[in-house]
């Protein structure tokens, strides 16, 4: 009930309370908001992290992380701005001075965390479980990440052919290769 075609709405599109305030205002019931849309893909790739049969997967996050990535635009240049129509795209403020560039939305986290799928850990080891579906990707790298003091590289590369650090998903810990998997999936070392 929250996804429509340009992302993930504010309020349930079944209510009938969704978007009876209007435009231009603050309001929160039901237009497309960068900030919670940001809220609910860490919720949604924490939960696909944390509980053993997630009712949502790689799938689902994926195509709405796709769906947002696509919205920050705005006359065919990157923008992100306040909040926006969810049936056509349109940023609501527009040009207004409040909405430009209003970057609130830890994009740069979903795109680490959930994407490439470096998981934090409080002891320091490290877990990497990307939310890349099989077949969307053929390769993705995250490089030079300080992480507990060692700087860590994520590497996937499907047939290993793209980066030449072999096939799969990679870890490199200060430039040494300590994990490997042929697939995507999750992979874990302890340091």
């Amino acid at each position: 009930g929250f996804s429509a075609p340009y992302g993930l709405t504010t309020c349930e599109r079944r209510s009938p309370l969704f978007r009876t305030h209007g435009t231009g205002t603050c309001e929160w019931d039901g237009a497309v908001w960068p900030f919670a849309t940001s809220q609910t893909l860490t919720a949604m790739a924490n939960y696909i992290n944390n509980y053993p049969e997630p009712i949502v997967g790689s799938k689902e996050f994926f195509h709405d992380m796709e769906v947002y990535v696509e919205s920050q635009h705005h006359r065919g240049r990157p923008y992100i701005g306040e909040y926006l129509d969810e049936t056509n795209g349109a940023w609501l403020m527009g040009d207004r001075e409040r909405s430009r560039y209003y970057n609130h939305s830890t994009f740069n986290d979903l795109m680490i965390t959930g994407i490439v799928g470096l998981r934090p850990q409080a002891d320091g080891s490290i877990i990497v479980n990307p939310l890349v579906p099989e077949g969307k990707w053929d390769y993705f790298c995250l490089d030079n990440v300080m992480y507990h003091g060692k700087n860590i590289s994520v590497v996937y590369d499907k047939t290993g052919s793209h980066y030449r650090h072999g096939k799969g998903l990679i870890l490199l810990v200060n430039g040494k290769k300590v994990a490997q998997r042929d697939t995507l999936g999750k992979l874990e070392y302890k340091l």
